[in-house]
C-alpha cells in the first residue's frame, strides 16, 4: 500500500473503511510510519502527549520547518501556547462576530451569479484570509501572496518537491522577518505584537521562533476553514435538498457546519513519535516510530457513529470528532473557524435559494492527503426572488 497514492486525494474514504475493518494498523514503507484508523486507536495516541510526542510533525518533509506549539511538547507547548490564548477566548470572538458578518455580507455582494463562480477564489479562501489578516495587522491585499505561501509550507501546491517549493517559504518567512522591528517598537493588540514580545521562561522568543510563530497563525488561521466551507459547498451542490432545508431552518447551520467537520474533514491525519515502546491495537509499536493518526478515517468509524457514511443534520454526537484534534493539541482555533464557517455559509444561504455544479471536471482538489479541499470549485448558484429583483 501507498500512504501517498495520488488516487486517495480524490476519495479517501473506501480505503479508510477497508483499514478500519480489516487491518486498523498497518506500516507503510512510503513514510516509515504506522498508519492507524479506528476512532478509540485515534483518540487515544491524540490524548496520550507523553507516550506519543508531537516533534514528528516537525521533522516531516512537507512542514519543511518545525512550527512551534505543532510541533511542541510540555512544558515548552503549554507555555507558548498561553501567548495567544486571550485571543481566542469567548469574549474576543463575540467582539469579532460583527466584522466576520461585514466581511462576508461585502465578499457575497462581489459574487456574480450570473455564470459559474470559482467559490474557492471568490469566496471560501480569501474570507478567512480576510480575517486572519485583521488579527495580525497585515495587509489583506497581499492575499494572494499568503495563500501561495501557505500552499507551499503545507505541500498542497503543484509544487512536486520541497526543493521546489522552497523559494515561497523562504520569501514568507523574508516577509514575516521584515515585519519584527517594527512591531517591537510600535506594538499593536495584534497577534504579531503578542508573539514579538511574548516571554518563556522569562525571555524573549528567538527571531527564528517568532517566524515560525507567525507562520503557523497565517496557515493555522486560513487553512482549515477554507476547505471546511469548500467541502461543505461541494456536498450541498450534490445534494440540494439539504440547501433547501438549511435556508428553511436556519438554526441548522451549526449542526452542518459539525457534521462536515466530522463526514469530510478538512485535515485528515497528523503523526507523532512513540517516546517508549507501546502497543496499539495488538501491535508492538518500538520507542522512536511514527504513528500516523487517521483523523478522516476515525471520523467515520461505524464503531461509534451510527450511520456513519451518511452526512446527517440530526447527528446526537455532534461534537466528538478529531477534526480539530484531541487533548493538549486541540486546534486553537477551532471557535473561530467555526464562527468563519457559519457566517459564511448563512451569508450565502441567505442570498442564494439554490446551488449546482456546472462541471465537476473544472474542479481542483488541493494537492494533498493531509489537507482536504479545493484550490478551485466552481458552482453555479440561483438567486433568492428578492436578490434577484435586486440585481435586475
Amino acid at each position: 500500500m501507498d500512504f501517498y497514492s495520488p488516487e486517495r486525494i480524490q476519495d479517501p474514504y473506501p480505503d479508510y473503511a477497508r483499514w478500519r475493518q480489516q487491518q486498523p494498523i498497518w506500516w507503510a514503507d512510503d513514510v516509515q510510519g504506522w498508519v492507524i484508523s479506528r476512532y478509540d486507536d485515534v483518540r487515544a495516541v491524540l490524548k496520550d502527549a507523553a507516550t506519543f510526542s508531537s516533534q514528528s510533525m516537525g521533522e516531516m518533509d512537507q512542514q519543511a520547518m518545525a512550527l512551534p506549539l505543532l510541533t511542541d511538547d510540555p512544558p515548552r507547548h503549554t507555555q507558548l501556547r498561553a501567548i495567544v490564548n486571550k485571543a481566542f477566548t469567548s469574549r474576543a470572538l463575540k467582539q469579532m462576530e460583527e466584522d466576520v458578518a461585514v466581511m462576508v455580507d461585502q465578499m457575497v455582494d462581489r459574487l456574480d451569479p450570473t455564470g459559474p463562480i470559482d467559490i474557492s477564489a471568490e469566496f471560501t479562501i480569501p474570507l478567512p484570509v480576510a480575517i486572519i489578516a485583521q488579527l495580525m495587522d497585515i495587509p489583506f491585499e497581499r492575499k494572494d501572496d499568503f495563500k501561495r505561501w501557505s500552499d507551499a509550507l503545507t505541500g498542497t501546491s503543484e509544487a512536486e518537491s520541497l526543493e521546489d517549493r522552497m523559494p515561497d517559504i523562504m520569501e514568507m518567512a523574508a516577509y514575516f522577518q521584515s515585519l519584527i522591528p517594527g512591531r517591537r517598537e510600535n506594538p499593536g493588540e495584534d497577534l504579531i505584537s503578542k508573539v514579538v514580545h511574548a516571554e518563556v521562561d522569562g525571555e524573549g522568543l528567538n527571531e527564528m521562533d517568532i517566524v515560525g510563530f507567525t507562520l503557523l497563525l497565517l496557515i493555522a488561521g486560513n487553512e482549515t476553514t477554507t476547505n471546511l466551507l469548500s467541502n461543505l459547498l461541494y456536498y450541498m451542490a450534490d445534494h440540494p435538498d439539504t440547501w433547501k432545508e438549511l435556508r428553511e431552518n436556519p438554526d441548522k447551520i451549526d449542526a452542518a457546519v459539525e457534521e462536515i467537520l466530522r463526514y469530510d474533514a478538512p485535515v485528515h491525519w497528523v503523526n507523532r513519535k512513540a517516546t517508549r515502546d507501546v502497543e496499539i491495537a495488538g501491535q508492538p509499536i518500538k520507542a522512536g516510530e511514527t504513528v500516523f493518526v487517521l483523523l478522516g478515517a476515525a471520523n467515520r468509524d461505524e464503531n461509534h457513529y451510527p450511520d456513519a457514511e451518511s452526512f446527517r443534520l440530526d447527528r446526537e454526537k455532534g461534537q466528538d470528532h478529531h477534526t480539530f484534534g484531541h487533548g493538549i493539541h486541540f486546534c486553537i482555533g477551532a471557535p473561530l473557524g467555526r464562527l468563519e464557517a457559519r457566517y459564511g455559509l448563512a451569508g450565502l444561504l441567505k442570498r442564494f435559494k439554490a446551488v449546482r455544479h456546472p462541471d465537476k471536471a473544472a474542479n481542483e482538489r488541493t494537492h494533498s492527503n493531509m489537507l482536504r479541499g479545493f484550490h478551485h470549485l466552481w458552482l453555479e448558484f440561483e438567486p433568492a426572488d428578492d436578490e434577484l429583483a435586486k440585481t435586475g
